[in-house]
């Protein structure tokens, strides 16, 4: 029947949309705005109430309050005009008698009196005396009881406003952080899913956030990680298989191959020319060989790479010796000439001297023997089969006291482009490369982890003097 998919599970009915939580809050919000207005609002009329600030039209109640009295006294001080109001008093004749306004306001009281039209933007009343004109100058805005808030303070209405702004950016704030805030925890199962996929655990259970939108995306997420975990156990499996087949088919190689070894073994136990000798020797060393290429086919495709083993202590000259022989063989199987050269020479800016030639055998390096002499014939083999009969192979064997390195150079086609990227990947085949034939790209992968192993590197590239291709391997020892 298959997997039913996580969408035909999801009852969507009574799901939040994100559009749906935005309205709201954008509800609440709008509500929280009008209700911190209103408190304002309220606010400002209690203050109103106890005198704190006066309203607008106070100064002209105030005024009507002491007219009489300012009509009715002997001399007018500024004990008789209200705290909200400045004033000036005139003889008949425009000379000035008392008062507390500005020279130029003087002068506007002055033309008030003589025009009572004009005006500059203030307020006025006149009051006939006998003999004399007071004029009061006043302002209708809301005003403070205290003067010097008067003086140093915003009218009170501004100062609302700017506390009623202020606190609806406030507002708005605070609404917009927790509008995130609860996003954020609704995408916490996303966040969860994605970490877990992130750390490659594909067996776990998706957490729905209630979010419709925020739900669709966790359905085709876990769809994904379905698709994915089924995948990957597919692959694991035909891994697993091809592991067990190849294991099997090299262990079943193991038969034959110990056959010709212990035939090849009698011949040499029999009387034999020379030459006979040395081609038995060859099947001898080659079945060995064959049978640590074998023990090597195993050991990569485990699902651990048992590759590794501790070095030993071993003398240059006898790893030369024994790839060199091997080398002389594969020779006689594929008709080909070796060039064989070895150097002894120092690194620059060392303390490193070159090695008389009598003292050759004395060298001694601590490396994985097999690893390091089964890497450098990988690379012969791989050049021995794609160099035509006839053909020539170079070898050059350099140690400087710091590395042991092999330069491999044959007069074949050389390497194709993806070849040079790829050729040292494990399984690479190219059916136009020369990582084909019998390795089956394990050869030259082989040789790389061998490099690696001892801080090394393989280089692969195509020699301009044979025209063919050029491997370079080199240890650190």
């Amino acid at each position: 029947m298959g997997r039913v998919k996580s969408k035909d599970k999801r009852n969507k009915r009574g799901m939040l949309g994100l559009g749906s939580m935005f309205e709201a809050y954008t509800f609440l919000m709008g509500f929280a705005l009008i209700i911190w207005a209103a408190v304002f609002y309220f606010a400002f009329d209690m203050l109103m109430n106890i005198g704190v600030i006066y309203p607008a039209n106070y100064a002209e109640y105030r005024i009507d309050e002491v007219c009489e009295q300012i009509e009715t006294a002997s001399e007018v001080t500024a004990d008789l005009i209200p705290d909200v109001c400045h004033y000036v008093v005139f003889s008949e004749d425009g000379e000035v008698l008392a008062g507390d306004l500005s020279e130029k306001d003087v002068e506007t009281a002055w033309k008030v009196l003589s025009n009572k039209n004009y005006s500059d933007g203030k307020f006025y009343r006149v009051i006939l005396r006998t003999d004399e004109y007071v004029v009061l100058q006043y302002s209708l805005k809301s005003q403070y009881r205290s003067m010097w808030m008067n003086e140093h303070l915003p009218k009170p209405e501004n100062l609302m406003l700017f506390f009623i702004l202020f606190g609806c950016i406030g507002i708005m704030q605070i609404f917009a952080k927790r509008f995130g805030s609860v996003i954020r925890k609704k995408m916490t199962p996303m966040r969860g899913a994605l970490e877990q996929i992130g750390d490659r655990n594909l067996d776990f259970k998706i957490n729905y956030s209630g979010v419709r939108e925020i739900d669709e995306c966790l359905v085709a997420l876990d769809d994904m990680r379905y698709a994915l975990k089924t995948s990957l156990q597919k692959q694991w499996e035909t891994e697993q298989e091809k592991s067990r087949q190849m294991s099997a088919l090299a262990h079943d190689i193991k038969t034959p191959l110990t056959v010709v070894r212990g035939n090849s073994e009698l011949l040499l136990e029999t009387e034999l020319t020379d030459e006979q000798k040395n081609y038995a020797d060859y099947i001898s060393g080659s079945a060995l060989q064959i049978q640590n290429y074998v023990q090597t086919l195993i050991e990569v495709t485990k699902p651990q790479e048992g590759i590794e083993q501790a070095p030993v202590n071993v003398r240059v000259s006898e790893i030369l010796a024994d790839i060199k022989k091997q080398t002389m063989g594969l020779s006689e199987v594929y008709q080909l000439q070796i060039n064989w050269k070895e150097e002894f020479t120092p690194l620059k800016d060392t303390n490193v001297q070159a090695v008389p030639d009598d003292e050759n055998s004395e060298v001694i390096i601590s490396v994985v023997y097999d690893h390091v002499v089964r890497a450098v014939i990988n690379a012969v083999r791989n050049a021995a089969e794609h160099t035509p009969k006839g053909g020539i192979i170079n070898i050059i064997a350099t140690y400087n006291g710091l590395e042991l390195a092999f330069t491999v150079e044959d007069s074949g086609s050389g390497f194709t482009p993806e070849a040079l990227a790829h050729g040292t990947e494990q399984f690479f085949m190219d059916d136009s490369s020369r990582t084909g034939g019998s390795h089956y790209g394990i050869g030259l992968f082989f040789a790389k982890k061998a490099a690696k192993e001892h801080g090394g590197e393989i280089v692969l590239a195509n020699s301009k003097e044979t025209g063919g291709g050029k491997v370079r391997i080199y240890f650190m020892v």
